[in-house]
């Protein structure tokens, strides 16, 4: 008898699996570099996202970093989601803390209809 129950179980599983709907792949980022523009006041991002056709919406960026000497710069900034082309976002720095410096930082971007997309990157003077 419970050979005759598993058996049921996986043959239902299987053709409630089969039947559900193929999801459709949602918005991939890629980050290109990261740039300290005036004197770390910003820092400008290169990215590039693909996405299903016919997607709008809006791409959040997000930087923190912890400086050298223990300060915390952070910024975010949002922009119009224009998928299939090469992008750039100016994060600002924050007026309540410090501005970044060269280094290590951590970098957060959300893309309409896809998950949130993390990476540590490194800030570089131009």
């Amino acid at each position: 008898m419970r050979k005759i129950v598993a058996i049921l179980s996986a043959a239902l599983l299987t053709i409630v699996l089969d039947a559900a709907p193929a999801r459709a792949a949602g918005p991939e980022v890629e980050i290109l570099w990261t740039l300290l523009v005036a004197k770390g006041a910003a820092v400008d991002v290169s990215y590039g996202v693909t996405c299903p056709e016919d997607t709008t919406g809006t791409v959040t960026v997000s930087i923190a970093q912890v400086r050298d000497d223990g300060l915390l710069a952070g910024g975010t900034t949002t922009e119009e989601l224009d998928c299939g082309a090469l992008a750039m976002a100016r994060v600002t720095a924050s007026v309540l803390g410090a501005p970044f410096e060269r280094g290590r930082a951590s970098l957060s971007m959300l893309v309409t209809g896809g998950p949130p997309f993390t990476a540590n990157v490194r800030l570089t003077k131009g």
